[in-house]
């Protein structure tokens, strides 16, 4: 059977050769899904397609009304047409039905990753240096992308880990000829642009406006679900979680919405008893529930898909069909602008210039968002991240290990009219305890009020409904002979305080500074606080 008469059943031909269709056949028949996505034009700053486009994808006659065609297997064999633009379209068998996931632990992390979905380096042709970390705190490509506009919003209000949760589907691939025909409208508009100068820079500013900063070569169609969960790190942690367990157990609930397996299962049981420890029964979904989710391709009506899906199946399934016929881009090459442009078009050195002056002044100062109040920087997989030496107390995010840690201070103790002895003043001492440990001052002979020098220092302490701060004054005659004047305790509460309390014969006083771990408060340092909140 020849090319041309190609019936397009699905043993035909392979969806990746191409054949020419008569003029009949090209007139009645659709493009390929996604014909016009590659071709236009796009904004690396805020990774944006600009719905404007730099070469013409409409235009499909090759030379007497005929137009190269192809089988399309995702369509029941159908014979569609391509755009004189177009070359090496392709059907590809790649749907991931796996929830990949990625932590990062600071914004800075998640801005420098936001260009993950450009497949080569979209430096290439522009004086812009290749590895942002080797020029002093500069990032340039995604800068005010949304997921790093939401990521940088976040981190002003408190201490964050982001999470990014995925699912993708490819169907279609293909990329534009060499040299292909610019669209009607990007063709006339940098024509029309007189020789670059500070007087013509707004025109060419206006250009980048409208058609971005780069153009679109090479596409990779089909669907993808992505969500971005922002994760107050210090709350996380003081109910017992880790960012990991927060990440497997959101991959572990999205994944409960695609595949039902032995080992998915398995997993969801661990979650249920890793969400104990949120004191609620809602799902981390909930939990966690500050998240930026984008749905790109098919039908969907923006619902939280990824994680709600469960509560309706059939959503993502539809979702997945429509994919079939209304795909998007979901990864892709770009080229600069300007190199679209033949090498001795006046306008081509100007609009290079402009572009990277737009890239580096949208440039992130990589000035990590948030300082150490404890710790240091040294984690090598994130150069913004604090790191702490983990003890019972503190992590080694340097987030409290829990809920009610404090450090304690006791001092200024002193006593007004004790009676120890009938012949003699008082030789007292005080013995000071909070939980296991105890204090003791020295002995102050012969004085009904004394005034203890000492300042205790407890260190790190947990306050709980358990543990109470005592007091009890002794007249020690003797290393064998103390006698009890008096004691008395306390619930322990934030702050600096000072009280007293009356013994069998005279009063107590005191002062201690109970001060709450870091992204703690309240009275018994119980409440968590946003870290942002005293910057």
């Amino acid at each position: 059977m020849s090319v041309n008469g190609c019936l397009c059943l699905p043993l035909c031909l392979p969806s990746s050769v191409s054949f020419i269709g008569t003029p009949q056949e090209c007139e009645k028949a659709h493009f390929v899904p996604g014909y016009n996505l590659g071709g236009e034009g796009f904004d690396i700053v805020t990774m944006e397609r600009k719905g404007a486009y730099v070469i013409d994808t409409e235009t499909w006659k090759i030379g007497n009304g005929s137009c190269r065609m192809y089988c399309n297997r995702y369509m029941n064999g159908e014979k569609q047409k391509v755009p004189v633009a177009v070359v090496d379209w392709r059907t590809l068998p790649k749907c991931s039905l796996k929830v990949s996931s990625v932590v990062y632990d600071s914004v800075e992390t998640l801005v420098n990753d936001s260009t993950s979905s450009v497949s080569n380096n979209w430096k290439i042709g522009l004086d812009i240096p290749v590895d942002p970390s080797v020029t002093v705190g500069v990032g340039f490509g995604g800068s005010h992308s949304r997921d790093s506009t939401f990521a940088m919003k976040k981190s002003k209000q408190d201490r964050y880990t982001f999470l990014h949760h995925s699912i993708n589907c490819h169907y279609y691939g293909y990329r534009l000829a060499t040299s292909p025909p610019l669209s009607q409208e990007f063709q006339p508009a940098v024509d029309s642009i007189p020789p670059y100068s500070s007087k013509t820079a707004p025109l060419y500013h206006n250009l980048i406006d409208t058609y971005g900063t780069h153009y679109i070569t090479q596409v990779s169609l089909g669907g993808e679900i992505k969500a971005s969960t922002a994760v107050r790190t210090c709350m996380a942690t003081m109910n017992g979680l880790t960012d990991t367990d927060v990440s497997d157990c959101l991959s572990v609930e999205a994944s409960a919405t695609f595949a039902n397996s032995a080992r998915i299962k398995a997993e969801y049981e661990h979650c249920q008893r890793k969400k104990n420890k949120l004191g609620s029964n809602q799902t981390f979904s909930s939990s966690f529930n500050e998240r930026h989710t984008e749905a790109i391709g098919g039908d969907i009506d923006g619902g939280d898909i990824l994680f709600a899906g469960q509560s309706d199946p059939s959503a993502y399934k539809n979702w997945l069909i429509s994919l079939k016929s209304i795909p998007d881009v979901v990864q892709y090459n770009l080229k600069p602008l300007h190199t679209i442009l033949p090498l001795n078009h006046p306008a081509r050195a100007g609009l290079k210039r402009e572009v990277e002056q737009y890239i580096k002044k949208n440039a992130v100062l990589k000035k990590c968002s948030e300082t150490c109040k404890i710790g240091h920087r040294s984690n090598a997989r994130d150069p913004c991240a604090c790191v702490c030496n983990s003890n019972q107390n503190i992590k080694s995010n340097c987030c409290p290990a829990g809920k009610g840690l404090a450090t304690l201070k006791v001092f200024k103790l002193y006593a007004k009219g004790l009676y120890g002895d009938k012949w003699t003043q008082t030789d007292g001492s005080v013995e000071v305890t909070y939980g296991d440990q105890k204090k003791r001052t020295d002995i102050i002979s012969n004085d009904d009020n004394p005034r203890w020098r000492e300042t205790f220092e407890f260190g790190t302490i947990t306050i709980n409904m358990k543990n109470k701060l005592k007091f009890a004054v002794y007249d020690e005659d003797t290393y064998w002979n103390s006698d009890l004047l008096g004691e008395c305790s306390f619930d322990l509460r934030a702050g600096k305080v000072s009280d007293s309390c009356m013994l069998n014969h005279g009063t107590f006083f005191f002062s201690y500074i109970v001060e709450c771990a870091p992204s703690l408060s309240g009275n018994q340092c119980q409440e968590y606080i946003p870290s942002n909140s005293k910057l």
